[in-house]
């Protein structure tokens, strides 16, 4: 009997990895596109095409479930966590449309450091002196990517790194916001919000998408949307610290996409610099095996765009 629990555990966890990197490469062709398209079309069209296009998905699900589920007990923590996501995507969408697909992935991971530290005031985690020094590694590596006085590249380096304090934010918001609120609402006003404050600069500032253009602003919705869904199967069906290491798969995707497609070469810097904030992340991962396991509404490493 005791080996067959084993074996389920082992299942779930091999299953979970598969689905962690099955997210990777949905949200690895999501940048992609977000990549190809932001060539012609404006950061902030592609934001509110992509929620739009969410909020149309949403609407079916409302249908079935009942828009009582958007009801929410704390409307001014789902306000501010709203303001944030308009932020973050913005952030996170145009840092992508300028830097290497490789760099942006990289500091996009640093929200796990930016967690660590943040998760002692905001959420009255124990104060953890090994947890502290790793991090302070990790940014080290950041800085190393970002290579502070390197003219254009540090300004949207310096964009990409505040949507990673961003996502953080917001993850610590998720986790308050998960104990009274439903998923669905936590998916919903989030992007209303986006499409309420983005459609300001896209009628001001309109370009046409042509048909093809249309298709690949329809495809990151959905490539967004399956992302999300299968990185919470992953953490449904595994434990955090088997199926978090998987989730760096998406720096070899983004890597080898950026070669093949856009030509971009990481440099000795950039290779450093991500080693750095990658080990960082996964001894956070092995000190919280360490710590306990991880229970739901706490931090897990994701993708909160």
């Amino acid at each position: 009997m005791k080996s067959f629990s084993l074996r389920t555990d082992l299942d779930g966890n091999i299953r979970g990895i598969l689905w962690m990197l099955l997210a990777g490469l949905f949200f690895s062709f999501m940048v992609t596109l977000i990549k190809l398209l932001g060539s012609r079309i404006p950061s902030y069209e592609i934001v509110f095409f992509r929620s739009v296009i969410q909020l149309m998905v949403l609407t079916v699900v409302f249908w079935r479930i009942g828009f009582s589920s958007l009801k929410t007990s704390r409307p001014l923590l789902q306000g501010l966590r709203a303001l944030i996501a308009v932020l973050l995507i913005n952030c996170n969408f145009y840092a992508f449309t300028k830097l290497p697909l490789a760099d942006v992935t990289a500091i996009g991971f640093s929200r796990n450091l930016f967690l660590a530290l943040l998760a002692v005031p905001l959420l009255a985690e124990k104060f953890n002196p090994q947890r502290i020094l790793i991090t302070i590694v990790g940014f080290i590596g950041i800085i190393i990517i970002i290579r502070p006085g390197a003219s254009a590249f540090e300004g949207v380096a310096l964009i990409a790194l505040a949507g990673a304090g961003l996502g953080a934010t917001m993850m610590i918001l998720i986790r308050k916001l998960t104990t009274t609120d439903s998923n669905v609402a936590m998916m919903t006003y989030p992007s209303l919000a986006i499409v309420l404050v983005m459609s300001v600069p896209t009628c001001m500032w309109w370009i046409m998408p042509t048909g093809y253009e249309l298709i690949l602003l329809i495809l990151i919705a959905f490539m967004g949307i399956s992302g999300q869904w299968c990185l919470i199967q992953a953490f449904r069906l595994g434990e955090v610290t088997a199926v978090a290491p998987a989730s760096y798969m998406r720096l070899f995707f983004a890597t080898i996409i950026g070669y093949y497609l856009f030509a971009e070469i990481p440099d000795i810097m950039s290779i450093v610099g991500t080693l750095i904030i990658v080990g960082s992340n996964l001894y956070l991962v092995f000190l919280e095996g360490h710590v306990g396991k991880t229970g739901p509404g706490e931090r897990v490493p994701g993708d909160v765009t």
